[in-house]
C-alpha cells in the first residue's frame, strides 16, 4: 500500500473507533473485511493509529476536531508532514486537501502546553504532584512510542548469547541499561514470537521496568512463593528465571481463564509454577506478589487507550481494591513474611501515598525497600515495594 492509502485507511478505522471497543478488536474486524492489506501494511496502519492515540487530544487541537481526516490532519501537522502531499486526492487516498483545513490554523509553539493536552485534565495535578519536577518530561515521553523489550531467561542463556541467537533470526537487539536480565530490540521485530530464542524459552517479552521489579524479591530455598495477581505470569515467571534455588511458586488471578498461558510459558521456559483455584489451602506463604490493578499511567505509552478510559470511579476502584489486595496478602503470609507490592503506575495515591497510609492504619506491616521508576527510554513508569508482615 502506497502512504496515502495507509493514511486513508487510519481515517477508516479511526472513524470506526469508540472507546466502547478495544482498537485492537477494531483493527482484527477491518483487517478480515481489507484482505488486500498484507501484514507489513497492517503493522503500518496499527503504530500511525497508536501514535495519534497517543496524542490524541493535541491532534484534535492541531486539526480541528475528532473526526479520523482531522485526527490525521493534527498528527501530519504536530509531526511536520506536507499536508498537500498526504491529502492529495489520489485513488485510494484521502480526498484533497480543502480551502478551510489549509487554512486552519492554530498555535503549535508552545510544546509544554501541546504535550500537556495529552494528559487528561483531571489528572495532570496529580501527576504533576507525583512527578516534580520531571512533570513536562513525563508528559513528552507518554506521547512517544515505547521499546520493545525482552527478559532473557538467565537459567537457560547469557543476554549476549541471546543477542547472538535472535540476530540468526534477522532480530537486532542491545542490552537494556537499567535492568541486568533485559534487552532491547532496535528497529522493531514483528516475528519474535516465531524466532528459535522465544520458542526454546531463550527469551521472553517483558518491559525492563517490569523485570526490575521483579528482582525486588529475594529467593531462599524450599520458599512459598505466591503471584495473587498472576495474570497471564510474567512477574512470577521473572522471578523462577532469576534465580537457582528451590524455591516452589503458586500463581493465582481472580480471573482463572486469564492464567491459560502459565503452563505453556513455565514449560518454555523450564520453570514449574503450579495455578491454584483456592489460595488458602497451601497457605502460609513466605513471599507474595501483588502485581495490582491500577491506573496503568507509567504504561500508557503501550496502551494509550487507558489514559482515555480512566475516570475519577475507576481510580477509585482501583485504591479499594489495592489496599484490600495488600490485607489479603498480609492474612496469607507466615510471619516475618515479604509481600512484593507492584503497580505499572506514577500516581502517588496508588503507590507510596497507598501503603504508607495503609501500613500507619493497619499496623500490620512495616515498608522494608522501595523502588520507583518514572517512563523514560529504557523503560515504562513501575513502582515496587517490599512489605514485611509484623
Amino acid at each position: 500500500m502506497k502512504p496515502n492509502s495507509i493514511y486513508q485507511s487510519v481515517i477508516e478505522i479511526l472513524d470506526l473507533y469508540s472507546f466502547e471497543v478495544k482498537i485492537e478488536i477494531i483493527l482484527k474486524r477491518w483487517a478480515v473485511k481489507n484482505r488486500f492489506a498484507g501484514s507489513s501494511d497492517r503493522r503500518k496502519i496499527r503504530d500511525l493509529i497508536f501514535d495519534i492515540l497517543r496524542q490524541k487530544k493535541s491532534c484534535e487541537y492541531a486539526g480541528g476536531g475528532s473526526s479520523g481526516r482531522n485526527l490525521l490532519i493534527g498528527y501530519l501537522k504536530l509531526n511536520n508532514v506536507d499536508l498537500k502531499g498526504a491529502l492529495d486526492g489520489s485513488p485510494h487516498g484521502p480526498g484533497k486537501l480543502t480551502s478551510i483545513e489549509r487554512d486552519f490554523n492554530v498555535d503549535l509553539s508552545d510544546l509544554d502546553f501541546i504535550y500537556k493536552l495529552d494528559i487528561p485534565g483531571w489528572l495532570v495535578p496529580i501527576i504533576k504532584r507525583s512527578t516534580g519536577d520531571d512533570f513536562s518530561e513525563i508528559v513528552k515521553i507518554l506521547r512517544t512510542r515505547s521499546v520493545t523489550q525482552l527478559r532473557v531467561n538467565l537459567k537457560k542463556i547469557s543476554r549476549e548469547k541471546a543477542i547472538v541467537l535472535l540476530l540468526k533470526d534477522k532480530i537486532s537487539a542491545e542490552l537494556n541499561l537499567l535492568c541486568s536480565s533485559a534487552l532491547d530490540i532496535l528497529g522493531g521485530a514483528p516475528n519474535i514470537m516465531r524466532s528459535s530464542a522465544y520458542i526454546n524459552g531463550f527469551v521472553e517479552l517483558q518491559d525492563a521496568g517490569s523485570q526490575l521489579m521483579s528482582q525486588l524479591i529475594t529467593t531462599n530455598n524450599n520458599d512459598k512463593i505466591l503471584d495473587l495477581c498472576a495474570g497471564a505470569g510474567g512477574k512470577s515467571l521473572a522471578i523462577a528465571c532469576n534465580t537457582n534455588v528451590l524455591a516452589h511458586f503458586y500463581a493465582a488471578d481472580v480471573n482463572y481463564e486469564r492464567m491459560k498461558d502459565i503452563q505453556t510459558r513455565s514449560k518454555r521456559a523450564g520453570v514449574k509454577i503450579r495455578l491454584l483455584n483456592d489460595v488458602s489451602l497451601t497457605a502460609p506463604y513466605d513471599k507474595i506478589i501483588i502485581d495490582a490493578p491500577c491506573s496503568g499511567s507509567g504504561s500508557w505509552r503501550r496502551d494509550p487507550e487507558g489514559k482515555w478510559l480512566l475516570d475519577k470511579d475507576k481510580l477509585s476502584n482501583y485504591l479499594k481494591t489495592q489496599k484490600k489486595l495488600i490485607l489479603q496478602g498480609i492474612g496469607l503470609l507466615r510471619d516475618g513474611g515479604h509481600i512484593v507490592y507492584i503497580t505499572c503506575s506514577i500516581l502517588d495515591i496508588e503507590n507510596e501515598k497507598l501503603i504508607n497510609n495503609l501500613m500507619v492504619s493497619s499496623k500490620s506491616f512495616k515498608i522494608i525497600n522501595k523502588k520507583s521508576i518514572l517512563p523514560s527510554l529504557d523503560s515504562d513508569g513501575f513502582f515496587g515495594a517490599v512489605l514485611k508482615k509484623i
